[in-house]
């Protein structure tokens, strides 16, 4: 005999429990499988991300927080996103610049390396221009500690386009936190207009 017609055979009520039974371990185990899925999903995703990453600022200068305020040195003239970018050209050799205490930035422990990214926009091979990411010790009359570049024009290979451009920068040992960390892009060689937006600085512990 089969299950279906042993289950006609037992009392109406018997028969009413079976069916809610089997409706709810059915529901249990699509549940089950459910979370088995986002849990899978979550370990995946762990491995993109670190706990030990500090985003230190991120800019598309349609604010300036941070800054300084001196507002002829953004442009409208190009943006990766929204309306805003910084430049140099003739008339300015450094852009807005940001300023920040190393102290405000991580005081429990030392980042070991600084991550520079940005978006640039070159007009030709006379628009080149540094983007620089400078730590000086106000103690010693803010003497450098550290300062790198990304040559904009070594780094960017077309023209009239925004190209992405970034470097990892090892923090050296005499970098502490009572120093003071400066981003900003300055004209160098260039002779015509260089242009950068979204900017991005990260710190790894």
């Amino acid at each position: 005999m089969r299950l279906h017609q042993r289950i006609s055979m037992l009392p109406v009520s018997l028969t009413g429990y079976y069916y809610a039974y089997q409706f709810l371990f059915t529901a249990s185990m699509k549940k089950m499988v459910g979370l088995l899925g986002l849990c899978l999903l979550s370990a995946c995703s762990s491995k993109t991300t670190s706990a030990d990453d500090i985003l230190i600022t991120a800019n598309d200068f349609e604010a300036t927080a941070g800054w300084n305020d001196n507002l002829a040195l953004l442009t409208r003239k190009y943006a990766h996103s929204g309306q805003y970018a910084i430049t140099v050209d003739k008339e300015h050799e450094f852009s807005l610049t940001y300023q920040i205490p190393l102290d405000t930035v991580s005081s429990q422990k030392r980042i070991k390396t600084l991550h520079l990214e940005a978006w640039a926009y070159l007009l030709s091979d006379k628009s080149s221009g540094d983007l620089v990411l400078q730590i000086s010790d106000p103690a010693q009359n803010n003497k450098n500690t550290l300062y790198e570049t990304i040559k904009l024009g070594e780094a960017v290979r077309t023209y009239n386009n925004w190209t992405l451009v970034s470097k990892d920068i090892p923090v050296p040992n005499e970098v502490t936190a009572a120093q003071q960390m400066k981003i900003y892009l300055w004209r160098s060689s260039a002779s015509e207009p260089v242009f950068v937006d979204d900017l991005k600085v990260s710190g790894k512990l």
